[in-house]
């Protein structure tokens, strides 16, 4: 009798290979994008209870905006009537100083609205950024007569 050799069927590459593929690039995606939050810290602005109560306002960002051109400080009012009093004080607009390097921004657009203040309506003043004096990332000191807000994150 003559033997005929059993031949075992091998499976093709493509049929190995693939899943093999597609379970690397899942999990390769998994741990790239899915596998934990990525959260930027919370953005806080110090607040002064004598400073709010005396202009009627609360600061709440200070941000660099117009291709670094501009500091903008928003602020919330909290008291009209102070609040009033504050942005119409045009000879006397609160002064940004740097505190790492000390340079001040103090050319303002003070932004007035043409009608009344809002409690609880954010407001904005413009500064003109001499020369780069505020950067992202710095902190600034917010001077208006003899209050102060230290600390103050830039956007």
């Amino acid at each position: 009798m003559v033997a005929i050799p059993f031949r075992i069927p091998r499976p093709r590459l493509g049929r190995v290979l693939l899943p093999l593929l597609v379970l690397a690039l899942v999990a390769v995606s998994i741990v790239r994008f899915g596998g934990y939050a990525d959260a930027r810290q919370g953005y806080t602005v110090p607040q002064d209870g004598q400073l709010e109560s005396a202009l009627g306002i609360r600061f709440t960002q200070a941000a660099v905006v117009g291709d670094g051109g501009l500091v903008e400080l928003r602020y919330v009012v909290l008291d009209t009537q102070k609040a009033s009093a504050f942005q119409n004080d045009t000879k006397h607009p609160p002064r940004l100083r740097n505190e790492r390097s000390g340079k001040l921004a103090w050319r303002t657009a003070l932004m007035k609205q043409g009608h009344e203040l809002r409690p609880g309506q954010s407001y904005y003043l413009l500064y003109l950024n001499n020369d780069n004096a505020i950067k992202r990332g710095d902190k600034i000191e917010v001077t208006s007569g003899q209050r102060r807000l230290a600390h103050v994150p830039v956007r």
